[in-house]
Parts: structure tokens; sequence; C-alpha cells
């Protein structure tokens, strides 16, 4: 049943479980382990006043042959007695009881202990003993205190037992076993108000999360949970709002890529209708369907270009990167074929110095794609007779950072943050005259994402702009242990 509790339930009933638990052991302990010292102490008094009453009995009988006399002592306890044998032939008895017999006999004689417990019609005594030398002398017995003259002394060796009833060390530990019971009962009723208040205050962080997952869950992602705290539930809330943040923002962008993606495909649309109808007239000269006709040419073009655009981007999207070791020559030398043609149109001037030592890891196609994207806007960004410069930082031959560096028109500051986003264009009417619709550096995005690197972006207007790509230099360092591993263990196989 405890799985179908609340949580606020569950952590009440395990931390009063746990909290009388543990009381009740330590305080079972505590006093187990005092009624031990107790009957110690009692044990030790015991075997002390049984050696002070040998001496006593021992001079007394040599003296007066009496041994009634040293029990009449007013400084022994009332709780304690005492018996004197000869043998198994009892001289004294001060306690009149007799031990119970076993309940089974089984054929031999139990040792008798110098110092054992006994209970007796469920009370507990502690009998020690101690050997008395009595010389041999004759001596009168004593049954019950008194003495009984005519007992002839024996050669079997003397004993005194002294017995103390024990009933107050154990009333002690009952008396305290109670209170504890008590405190038990005390100390669950507290702890159980405790507890609740305690589970109640600690779910209600949960309890409002709970209830704002509902209210997101109906299209409101502006909610935010309130943040008053710095502990894990706090914690939790806030970074729940970052969520929902994100998630605003994410549905926002999609909203704006959705609205560009209508307005890039409406214009077009429309105009090849128009144009359409214009050729179906019958008013339509041969000059005028010419025109017509290479309108509608070129938008359906432009049409096909968006459509691979975004096609290319969800492809990317959704594509498994198949990782291997590439030679940077070769990504650059298929992406500088890709733009030759529009860097001819504008006579500019692709620089890139080779390293042919220089190596990469990761998808060839999906790098010169990047590459592409990357030239291709800073060809449409840059002016005739310009310059791109193609760069490349190393570490141990490994390309750590890839550059382009355009001369162009630039970009401002607060645009830079945007240029990701899909369908986001910083010169709407010169991309479209350029046939280009926003998806280049969010489709740059993904594919740097799925190499696990990072892109920057510096620029000043009129100056030029600067795209740096960041390859994570640890991948290198992994792969390359693995590889060393790998022939390591092909030598060895070897």
């Amino acid at each position: 049943m405890i799985y179908k509790m609340k949580l606020w339930q569950k952590i009440c009933i395990s931390s009063l479980i746990a909290s009388i638990l543990l009381f009740a052991v330590c305080g079972i302990i505590t006093t187990v382990s005092g009624h031990k010292r107790n009957l110690q102490a009692e044990e030790n008094q015991a075997v002390w006043l049984a050696g002070q009453m040998k001496a006593e009995v021992e001079r007394a009988y040599r003296e007066h042959k009496d041994l009634t006399a040293p029990f009449l002592n007013p400084l022994i306890p009332e709780d304690v007695c005492f018996q004197v044998y000869r043998g198994e032939t009892r001289l004294y008895d001060g306690f009149g009881r007799e031990p119970e017999t076993p309940r089974y006999d089984f054929g031999y004689e139990i040792a008798r202990e110098p110092l054992e417990l006994v209970t007796i019609q469920k009370v507990n005594y502690l009998f020690a003993e101690e050997t008395l030398d009595l010389e041999g002398g004759a001596a009168e017995s004593a049954v019950n205190g008194k003495a009984a003259p005519g007992a002839v002394a024996g050669t079997e060796p003397a004993r005194l037992v002294l017995v103390k009833d024990l009933s107050d060390v154990y009333a002690r530990c009952n008396a305290q076993l109670q209170t504890l019971f008590l405190l038990c009962g005390i100390l669950s009723a507290v702890s159980a108000l405790i507890m609740v208040t305690a589970s109640l205050i600690i779910t209600v962080p949960i309890k409002k999360i709970n209830e704002a997952v509902k209210i997101v869950s109906d299209d409101y992602y502006a909610y935010r949970l309130p943040v008053t705290g710095t502990d894990e539930l706090n914690e939790l809330s806030a970074n729940f709002n970052v969520m929902c943040e994100a998630i605003e923002n994410n549905i926002r962008n999609y909203k704006f890529a959705i609205d560009n993606f209508i307005h890039e495909v409406k214009t077009p649309l429309t105009s090849i209708i128009g144009y359409a109808d214009m050729l179906k007239s019958y008013d339509c000269t041969g000059e005028c369907r010419e025109e017509a006709v290479d309108y509608i040419l070129t938008q359906s073009r432009r049409l096909n270009s968006l459509v691979k655009k975004i096609m290319g981007f969800l492809v990317i999207e959704s594509k498994q990167v198949e990782k291997k070791f590439v030679r940077l020559d070769e990504v650059v030398n298929m992406a500088c074929i890709s733009v030759r043609v529009q860097a001819e149109m504008k006579e500019l001037r692709i620089e890139y110095q080779n390293r042919p030592e220089a190596y990469m890891y990761g998808d060839e196609e999906l790098l010169a794609t990047l590459l592409v994207n990357l030239l291709d806007n800073s060809i449409k960004a840059s002016g005739e007779h310009s310059q791109i410069l193609i760069g490349a930082v190393l570490r141990e031959d490994a390309v750590e950072e890839l550059s382009v560096l355009d001369f162009g028109m630039g970009i401002p500051e607060e645009e830079l943050d945007k240029l990701t986003e899909p369908f986001y264009m910083v010169d709407k009417s010169r991309s479209r005259s350029q046939n280009g619709i926003g998806l280049g550096l969010s489709i740059c995005k993904s594919i740097i994402q799925a190499h696990n690197g990072r892109m920057e972006f510096s620029s000043t207007p009129g100056e030029g702009t600067t795209v740096r790509v960041h390859f994570p230099y640890e991948d290198y360092q992994y792969l390359r242990q693995a590889q060393d591993e790998l022939f390591e263990k092909a030598d060895i196989e070897g």
C-alpha cells in the first residue's frame, strides 16, 4: 500500500518509524547496559561482603563455637541472607528457601558455581560462596537461625553462602523500561506532528512544480515558478523556469521560421499564378509572354532552391553522423570547387594555405557542406575584387579551430546572436536578390552541434566578418588513445 501514498506521507511515515526505532534501540541498549553495570556492582559488593563475613564466621566459631552471632550484625543489609554448609549438611540457614529443582535430570551432577544468579518463585537471587576453615571442630548446627546442640562435626569442607535479593535491581530496570516505552509513545506523537508539518512544507515546491507542469501543458509557456532559496527543490524550480524559457524561445523561433517560410513561398507562388493567368489570356503579346515565362522560370527555380535547402536542413537534423579522420585540404578543396562559379562572377579570391599534415575527425560530406555555406555567405557579403581567407589553428596536427574571414559589408553587433535562426536574414532585400533564404547558418549550426563543436561570430560593419568554428580537442585525444590501444592489441596478437 505504501506505493499508493503521497510523497509527504512516505516521508512522514518513514521518518517517524526511523526516529522511533532509533530512540527505542538506543534506549534499550542504554537500559540494558545500565542494568548489567548494576548487576556487576551487586556482584562485587556480594563478593566483598562474603569475604568479610567469612573471617567473622571463622573467628566466632573458633572462639565461641557459635555460627549465629556474626549474622546478627546490624550493618548487614536487609536484602542479604547467609547459609553455612559442611558438605551438603546445612549448619545455618538465614534464607529459608530452596532453589527449584531442574525439570530434567540428565544423570550427572551439575557443578556448583561460586557466583551465580538463581530464580526462586519468580524472584532473582544472587548466590556467592566462600570456603570456610572450621579446623574440623565440633559444631552446633543452627537451623532457621536457632542453634541445635548435638551435631557432630564431620570431615567434609565447610562453605559460606551469601544470598542477596536482586528484586530492587530488576525493579529499577523494569521501571526504566516502562519510562522508555512511555517516552516512545510521547515521542511518537510529537514526532508525528513534526514529521507531518515538515513533510508538507518540504513537498510544497513539488506541488507547485506539478501544478506548473499542468499549466505549461496547456500551452502557457510564459508561466514561471517562484525561486525562494538555494536548496535542491528551488534549484529544480529554477531549472524548470529555464526549460520553459527555452521551450518558449524555440516555439517563438519556429513560429518565426514558419512565418518566414510562408512569406518566402507565398510571394513567388502569387507571381507564378499571376503570370500563368496572364499567359492564359488572349491579350498577352509575344513580348509579354516571354517575360511571363522568364519570371515563372525564375520563381520556380527559387522555390526549388528553397525546398532543397529545407530538405537539407531536415536531413542534417536527423542524420546519424558517421565520423572518420578527414584531411583538411580535401574538405577545403571540395568546398572551393562548389563555390568557384559564384566567386568568379565577383572576381573574388579565396586564399588558403595548404596544410597537408592537418586532419579533422567527422563526417566529410557534412564538414564540406559547413564550409560551403560559410563561403557562400562571405561571397554574398563581399564586394567585387575582394578576398576571402580560410585559416586553421592546429594542435598536434588536429584542427582545433577553422575560420572564414571576409572583407565585406559586415554585420551589426545586435544582429550576431540571431544569425543561426532559421530564415533569418540581416539584409532581406540583398539576400532575396541573391536567392538567399536564411537557412545557411542554421544548417551550419546543426552540423557543428553534431560534431560537439561551437561557432563564434565577430564582425565590424563596413570592414568584414569572421566566423570561427571550434572543434573539441578532447575527441582527438580519446580517439588517438583508442587507436594506440588497438594497435598495441594487434601487435600483441600478431
